[in-house]
């Protein structure tokens, strides 16, 4: 099948983002979460651009997959841009979530070794109000020891009240439960 797993486009505003009504399932956390990775991981290719310095996505970026869209949301937190550039990301980002039509979930990525904040709550209340799947996935578990590992999944797990998928981009530890999770939405990868 052509034109599966690469990068389709880059929008701010709805006019910019396909319309050929194919599923989306945005993938989302702050800055250096390891979001680009994580999709690097799932499709098998380097589709989305990783970089060192956080807040380098800096638009909504669509990768096609089969049949539906990976939808890569600039990261919440850090970002060198000015405040005004920030805001412009995150109304179009806010515009988004709240009324993207064939968006039906998301992903929410966070670093294992830290605590959700507000900006990883009001992600798992916008799921919530609009009855939209989300799965929480904890990254860069590669970092942590046996012990640490049980640690914080059951920490996490108390936070967000529910399951929380444990993974690694590096070595690919728990990306078949992720995988498992976007097949449950009748998705194919």
């Amino acid at each position: 099948m052509a034109n599966v797993k690469q990068f389709v486009t880059s929008a701010l505003y709805d006019h910019e983002m396909p319309t050929d009504k194919k599923i989306e399932v945005a993938f989302m956390g702050r800055s250096n979460s390891g979001k680009s990775s994580l999709i690097n991981r799932l499709a098998g290719a380097k589709i989305a651009h990783t970089s060192g310095t956080p807040g380098r996505t800096q638009r909504i970026n669509f990768f096609v997959m089969k049949g539906w869209y990976i939808v890569d949301l600039p990261g919440f937190g850090y970002a060198k841009v000015s405040k005004t550039q920030r805001d412009i990301f995150g109304q179009a980002v806010e515009a988004y979530l709240t009324e993207r039509q064939p968006l039906i979930g998301g992903i929410l990525i966070q670093d294992v070794r830290r605590d959700p904040e507000e900006e990883e709550f009001m992600v798992q209340k916008w799921a919530f109000d609009r009855n939209l799947y989300l799965a929480i996935v904890a990254s860069k578990v590669d970092k942590l020891n046996q012990k640490e590992r049980i640690e914080r999944k059951k920490a996490l797990q108390e936070f967000y009240r529910v399951p929380v998928f444990l993974v690694s981009n590096r070595t690919g530890e728990g990306m078949d439960e992720v995988r498992g999770a976007i097949k449950g939405l009748g998705l194919s990868i």
